[in-house]
């Protein structure tokens, strides 16, 4: 294994933790009854955490089977990522979603994508999960890998039912402009981890710094 837990846990957190989602969870969320709400907490939880189990058990095999590298993955992420941050950054990320009278069905539908995939696992910990699959052979840092997606899956439990209790006092003016920047933030990301696939694959070469 060429990385050590602590930086496994760093990757797993920045590839699975709230703040990607929060600021849009807040704005698709605000109008939704507390019931609602908590459902699609439930749902985003189970969906990302789910789905990044499923990740590091058979991504290294899913990999070899398909025959795609990791620049690939990288690549094809942050063109993913890019595409959601500019329908943030355009206006159109989460307006569409936030009625009041919204039914459960497309409250979950919501749950699962955007909010589960690709914003709470995201890109980031796509390819991280990947890469540990390819690499973590023992039993015990196979079972502390488990472990540690399920504490971050406990942390934005937490963090995004906790938002409930300040959401009110966010104008909705402020959760656009936040939202804004955060896109501008997540285009950045998206357009390094393209590079970061470019330079993978040996189409460009990464100067030092």
């Amino acid at each position: 294994m060429s990385f050590s837990l602590t930086e496994a846990f760093i990757a797993i957190f920045i590839g699975m933790g709230p703040i990607k989602v929060l600021l849009v969870y807040i704005a698709m969320t605000r109008t939704m009854e507390p019931a609602m709400r908590k459902k699609v907490v439930n749902r985003v939880v189970i969906v990302a955490g789910s789905v990044a189990v499923g990740l590091f058990i058979v991504g290294a095999a899913v990999q070899s089977i398909l025959h795609f590298s990791i620049g690939a993955l990288n690549i094809i992420g942050g063109l993913i990522l890019l595409l959601l941050a500019l329908k943030m950054v355009m206006g159109s990320g989460s307006g569409e979603h936030a009625s009041a009278d919204v039914s459960e069905e497309s409250a979950l539908s919501i749950a699962t994508s955007p909010l589960a995939i690709p914003l709470t696992l995201n890109p980031v910990g796509i390819v991280s999960l990947v890469v540990a699959s390819s690499e973590v052979k023992d039993l015990p840092s196979s079972i502390a890998i488990v472990v540690m997606i399920a504490i971050v899956m406990v942390i934005d439990y937490v963090v995004l039912l906790g938002s409930d209790k300040v959401a009110p006092y966010i104008s909705t003016a402020l959760v656009q402009l936040l939202e804004i920047i955060l896109g501008i933030f997540l285009g950045a990301l998206a357009i390094q981890l393209a590079i970061n696939g470019l330079a993978e694959l040996g189409i460009i070469t990464l100067s030092a710094h």
